[in-house]
């Protein structure tokens, strides 16, 4: 009894060795590019994730990572890269552990992190010190990454709807890259990542201010905080202590615009007012120092009126009073002009008559925009450009009527000719327009699967002979060949006789040609019994088949595309196809038969992917039974929405057949046990189903991949 204890633990420990001596294998290496050039490796494993450790060295720069107790599946254990920082990739196994050898052309340092059955090195061009022993263990990685531990943000509103983002960096040092775009605000902490534990994602929607999200996420070696916002919006910002403040405002042209609707929002110092037939001068004056504004009232606001209020803001005060003696304001900075209503709407009136005289009458000037990112050809619909380069005469046209515009396909530059005042129009609009365009990557996932299930039993059985001058047969025909037959062997053995051979003829066998015939097609399995009786014989042939696959058939078309762009990806074949007219002349034309994704998404504010989707899925069928061959078409279209790298099912098809079929000999095959001798009995089951999956990421244009 003790010996076989002793033999089993011996062998759970040497199962226990050999599974450490094997804990799992790289079977892939995928490398990414991050901005400012970082880089981000990414080593599979097919099981068990060993944390690696590591060193940089210099002369030349390179990155060595060990993994214990891990081999090397690779098909190719040298990957090249032609890039300013990652020049090869190696891996090599060595006494049970592997090295993956990082060569740089600049000096950098790394960072390790595991997800799932992944190992991401992330590297940069930050120098580190030569030859310098760097730890890659979960304890190293969290010193290494303590500043990013101490990052966070938060929101709240301000005074006026304002939200106010609060950024606390710890112990950052540098100087973060902030980016003012249309709809939101990128705050870009290089070098300083954090964990993914300390990413967050904060929707304040509910406050109603101009901030709808704030996102903080970690982009490699660097932080970035992702302020969306809504509407039109200003952005004040400061800096104290390691802490950043963001106040993001509603932008509101009142103060600058006379003709602009008047704030009906009343938020002023309260104040109470008594007044008995007092001159309306007197009590701008009183309003004026309660408000500390200044106001300055026109030679012709005059007359007196009776004020009563109680605890009111004194811009509602002011509204009232201006209202009640027809009067109005021009608000520029602290200081209120006050006139009456008619008087500066005249105002107003001469000033923009007077601002287009000189729009029509003033200098032109020509300013040259080469364009980044939008195509030139794009503003030909914008400012109403014919195909000769040459102005439309629009009255809806951007451009003033003295105004022209060119453009220069070789170059993508847009040359405007106009007044100063629709040039910085033109400056503005092409900030807003030029920006990169966010890319969607679709992949659709087509799957049949198919079971079917055939079972037949059949059964042959017949008789024949030949008797003095009589025959007999299966049938007529089978009858009439055996005499024949038999007469053909009578004169070929009399012949021999008279011949005076000794030889025996061969005589020419019967046809058997069962009158009972219910066989099975293609059976993989028969028994037959043949018994002589006298001249004759009775034939007995039993056949039966069974036949049972199973099949999966997985299509997945893929392609990449910008934002609203249409995509499309196509591969199959064309049948042509015999076309005749009515004189009779013949062509040829061609059908496609191909499998087919053809796509337009849309991304939402809030990350969501809108698509317009077409799938289809042809393949040639010959066996249609006509002359020319067919298409077995499988089409999808409709429009859905989903998540950034989720996936949905579009639709799916499933089809199920199932049938039972006997043939028998009418009478015969009804006699119990003896008339299945008489039947050939067929059993089929087939089912057929067709899924569609649609899956879009969106490529936020943070990087390229270099090796997919």
């Amino acid at each position: 009894m003790k010996s076989n204890t002793i033999k089993t633990l011996s062998a759970i420990g040497l199962g226990l060795a050999v599974q450490a001596a094997f804990a799992g294998n790289i079977t892939d290496i995928n490398v990414s590019t991050l901005p400012d050039n970082q880089k981000i490796i990414k080593i599979k494993f097919d099981r068990d994730v060993t944390a690696p450790t590591g060193f940089n060295a210099g002369s030349p720069s390179r990155i060595a990572l060990d993994f214990p107790n891990t081999g090397v599946a690779l098909g190719q254990s040298v990957l090249e890269y032609a890039d300013p920082l990652l020049n090869q990739i190696s891996a090599a196994e060595d006494k049970g552990k592997t090295r993956v050898l990082l060569n740089l052309s600049k000096a950098g340092q790394y960072t390790t992190e595991i997800k799932n059955q992944e190992v991401w090195v992330y590297v940069n061009e930050t120098a580190a010190p030569a030859a310098a022993p760097v730890s890659s263990t979960p304890a190293a990685r969290s010193q290494q990454e303590q500043v990013g531990n101490t990052a966070n943000i938060d929101f709240r509103k301000g005074t006026g709807n304002t939200g106010v983002v609060e950024l606390n960096t710890g112990s950052f040092t540098g100087q973060p890259e902030i980016k003012r775009q249309n709809d939101r605000i990128v705050i870009t902490l290089k070098n300083y990542p954090i964990q993914i534990q300390a990413q967050r994602n904060l929707d304040v929607s509910d406050f109603n201010t101009p901030v709808r999200t704030v996102t903080m996420k970690r982009l490699g070696n660097a932080t970035q905080i992702v302020i969306r916002n809504n509407g039109n919006w200003d952005l004040r910002q400061q800096s104290t202590n390691g802490r950043m403040t963001f106040e993001v405002s509603p932008k509101t042209t009142q103060e600058s615009s006379g003709l602009s609707t008047k704030n009906k929002n009343f938020s002023g110092k309260r104040v109470s007012f008594d007044f008995q037939d007092v001159e309306v001068r007197t009590i701008l004056q009183i309003l004026a120092k309660e408000s500390g504004m200044n106001i300055v009232a026109s030679d012709s606001v005059k007359g007196k009126m009776t004020l009563t209020l109680k605890d009111v803001p004194w811009d509602q005060a002011l509204d009232l009073v201006l209202d009640a003696r027809n009067l109005d304001m021009r608000r520029t900075g602290n200081i209120i002009n006050v006139a009456p209503r008619d008087e500066l709407l005249a105002k107003d009136k001469a000033t923009l008559q007077a601002q287009n005289e000189i729009n029509d009458l003033g200098p032109l000037f020509s300013q040259t925009f080469q364009l980044k990112y939008k195509n030139v050809e794009e503003f030909r619909k914008i400012l109403r450009i014919e195909d000769n380069n040459s102005s439309s005469s629009s009255e809806n046209s951007i451009l003033s009527k003295r105004g022209s515009a060119l453009i220069d396909p070789a170059t993508n530059t847009l040359i405007i000719t106009d007044n100063s005042m629709i040039i910085r129009k033109f400056q503005k609009l092409i900030e807003e327009l030029d920006v990169p365009t966010r890319q969607v990557m679709v992949e659709a996932r087509i799957v049949e699967a198919t079971d079917t299930f055939a079972r037949d039993l059949g059964v042959k059985f017949g008789a024949y002979g030949v008797s003095g001058r009589n025959s007999w047969g299966s049938d007529f025909a089978n009858a009439v060949n055996n005499r024949g037959t038999a007469v053909s062997n009578a004169i070929a053995s009399y012949n021999n006789a008279v011949g005076g051979s000794n030889t025996l003829v061969s005589p020419t066998p019967f046809t058997f040609n069962p009158n009972v015939s219910l066989p099975v097609s293609s059976a993989t399995s028969s028994i037959a019994l043949v018994r002589a009786i006298g001249s004759g014989a009775l034939g007995l042939e039993l056949s039966a088949s069974q036949a049972q696959g199973k099949s999966k058939i997985i299509s997945s078309p893929r392609v990449l595309t910008q934002d609203r762009k249409e995509a499309t990806i196509e591969s199959g074949k064309e049948i042509p196809y015999q076309e005749a007219s009515s004189s009779g002349a013949t062509s040829t034309s061609f059908k496609k038969a191909v499998l087919g994704l053809t796509v337009t998404p849309n991304i939402t504010p809030d990350g969501q992917v809108i698509m317009d989707i077409q799938v289809n899925k042809d393949s040639v069928d010959a066996s249609c039974g006509a002359t020319e061959p067919c298409i077995s078409t499988k089409n999808l279209k409709t429009m859905a929405m989903v998540e950034d790298g989720g996936t949905l099912i579009l639709g799916g098809i499933y089809e199920e057949e199932n049938s039972d079929s006997v043939r028998k000999v009418p009478l015969l095959g009804d006699i119990p046990v003896v008339g299945n001798l008489f039947k050939s009995r067929a059993r089929n089951e087939n089912r057929n189903e067709l899924l569609i999956f649609i899956t879009p990421r969106i490529m936020d244009n943070q990087g390229s991949t270099l090796r997919y």
